[in-house]
């Protein structure tokens, strides 16, 4: 069971622990997490809707899109996860065969609460996925393109290859740090890389 109480990491590198608060920057809302297994990491945003993302894809996602903000006051409800993994730990420190029972049963349920989402995915995303896959581009890889541009692409929303490709060579060179050489190892860049 992971720990609720998050400590910011004095390395870049960030654990996903429940109360995680991380700014996304394809849409700079503010966004926590709020359960988090082996498998599947659990967030909400401030109107509380709830986004199921595979572990493996937000651990790769954290540090890029999605930026973790330890000093942000930012409380979310966990709502029904969040009194699940109350009651688990209630009865993981209780001794006996009963609380061993109800803990278990517990853990059987936030299991297929996790294979229903993960497993079984939306007909009209699978087939999105299928049609189109959205290859974040590592800007930061590109020759001549530091962090600084590559964080002021992403905050324009230009972030996978398809949104490099949506752009304009315009909308491009407007942002701070693109020059024409800037644009062309862009180009070629995401060419390479499909």
């Amino acid at each position: 069971m992971a720990n609720t109480d998050f400590v910011p990491s004095k390395t870049t590198r960030t654990d996903v622990q429940i109360g995680l608060v991380v700014a996304d920057q394809r849409t700079g809302d503010l966004r926590q997490v709020i359960y988090a297994d082996a498998r599947i990491v659990l967030i909400r945003d401030e109107t509380d809707a709830t986004t199921l993302i595979p572990r493996r894809t937000f651990e790769t996602e954290l540090g890029t899109r999605y930026q973790a903000r330890p000093t942000a006051d930012l409380h979310i409800d966990g709502g029904q996860y969040e009194q699940l993994r109350a009651r688990l730990a209630e009865y993981d420190d209780q001794d006996g065969r009963k609380a061993r029972h109800k803990a278990d049963a517990l853990r059987e349920a936030l299991d297929l609460l996790e294979d229903t989402a993960v497993d079984e995915p939306d007909r009209a995303d699978e087939q999105k996925q299928e049609q189109e896959p959205e290859i974040e581009v590592a800007f930061e890889e590109i020759p001549g393109i530091g962090p600084k541009t590559a964080s002021h692409l992403r905050q324009k929303g230009i972030v996978t290859v398809a949104d490099v490709d949506a752009a304009s060579d315009e909308v491009l060179r407007s942002i701070p740090g693109i020059g024409p050489d800037a644009l062309e190892k862009i180009r070629a860049f995401v060419d390479k890389h499909r």
